[in-house]
């Protein structure tokens, strides 16, 4: 992370002083020297619990809203390439034992943040920026609470590939250059607002499936604090309209994981 800050020093107008820890948290709402007040809406898993603490170490964060919904696929999706991954994730950001996320940082939790009980709990913080990892579709109400700073991280290349599973579609179609994040606006139609950052995936010779989305979330981190620096500078995040739209994609059935894992070991072997 100490890396990561180097590497965008404008994020350095966000940091916090050491009085504004409380027992290893952030003083609940407090926005930072430059005045930000950011807040991320997310869900409770593992990887997104770990992308807080990472980005929280780096800028403030005033609070954060989980979503606990989770939605029910209409045919069978699990696989054991989906244990292996979280135990992968569980090992490499928390040693395997995963903190509580109201440890980690301040946090309310909804059923749904497009609830108005949620709503008002966002309204009440006055965000500058909502950084969006992993929600359900937000509500124009919930997006007009920071209009120019919500902003939507897709683990995937929109311009190919929208929606859900899109770490496992390009897979699945051997289309591996499609291996990256998306940063960008939210918009009325899922993963097709104007484009702030969008970035590949870090691979290596003989990386496992089990191992891409850790490389993934890594790279959000990175590509946040990014993109922060630059809203603490103009006040704006620098994005232009994506030049395609992407197909979207739901979840993939577990018949199809299989092949994934095939193909992208296969692939990775030849890097």
């Amino acid at each position: 992370m100490e890396g990561s800050v180097a590497k965008y020093p404008l994020v350095k107008n966000l940091l916090w002083d050491s009085d504004d820890y409380t027992d290893g948290k952030k003083a609940e709402s407090a926005p930072g020297p430059g005045g930000m007040r950011i807040v991320v809406l997310t869900t409770g898993a593992v990887r997104r619990r770990y992308f807080v603490q990472a980005l929280q170490a780096a800028v403030p964060i005033a609070r954060v809203f989980v979503e606990t919904r989770d939605p029910v696929p209409p045919f069978p999706v699990d696989h054991p390439s989906d244990a292996a991954r979280k135990a992968h994730e569980r090992q490499a950001f928390f040693d395997d034992s995963p903190p509580p996320f109201d440890t980690i940082a301040s946090i309310e939790s909804f059923h749904s943040l497009n609830e108005p009980e949620a709503l008002a709990a966002i309204k009440a913080i006055r965000p500058d920026v909502m950084l969006v990892f992993g929600t359900g579709r937000l509500s124009d109400q919930v997006v007009g609470l920071a209009p120019e700073g919500c902003i939507n991280f897709h683990n995937g290349d929109s311009a190919e590939y929208r929606g859900l599973d899109c770490h496992l579609w390009p897979i699945y179609h051997r289309d591996f250059d499609a291996l990256k994040v998306t940063l960008h606006r939210v918009a009325p139609e899922l993963d097709t607002g104007d484009l702030i950052d969008r970035r590949p995936v870090p691979l290596r010779p003989g990386m496992k499936l089990a191992e891409l989305r850790r490389a993934a979330t890594e790279l959000t981190v990175d590509m946040a604090l990014a993109a922060l620096g630059n809203f603490a500078t103009h006040g704006i995040f620098d994005a232009t309209p994506q030049s395609r739209r992407g197909r979207y994609y739901s979840f993939m059935p577990a018949v199809l994981k299989d092949l994934c894992v095939g193909h992208f070991e296969r692939f990775s072997a030849k890097l």
